[in-house]
């Protein structure tokens, strides 16, 4: 005889530190506010307590307020890593799931976008015709 180990009214342990919720990959075009003004800069993942952002700009130092907006969502942090062309931003107040949730899903549509812009401009170049801009 099995026995089902499962408690469904056991609580779950509460996972703290730097993981403590899950991450989702994004690699979506954003802004981040920063001492020096508004730069773009690329929102390489996120969760609800944090942010990884890729810049080509000088890095903000560890501790700085930062703000990163994104398609509807506006988030202030502070620098808690940077290296390279990369920070990392721990949030003041965590994001709602929700939130997280409709980022992945615009970073999903967002890759078929430009994928699809990518073919038509590859196609237009092999026929000689005009390449397509990005639509603003």
């Amino acid at each position: 005889m099995t026995t089902n180990r499962f408690q469904p009214n056991t609580p779950m342990p509460r996972i703290t530190g730097r993981r403590a919720t899950p991450r989702v990959r994004l690699y979506i075009p954003a802004q981040v506010m920063l001492l020096e003004g508004l730069r773009n800069c690329l929102l390489d993942d996120m969760s609800q307590a944090g942010a990884r952002v890729t810049i080509a700009a000088k890095l903000p130092a560890i501790g700085a307020g930062v703000v990163v907006r994104s398609t509807g969502v506006e988030v202030f942090g502070n620098v808690v890593w940077s290296l390279g062309a990369r920070f990392g931003i721990v949030f003041e107040e965590p994001l709602a799931l929700h939130e997280v949730v409709a980022l992945r899903h615009f970073a999903d549509d967002h890759a078929d976008e430009e994928m699809r812009l990518q073919r038509r401009n590859a196609r237009n170049f092999v026929q000689g015709r005009p390449r397509l801009q990005r639509p603003s």
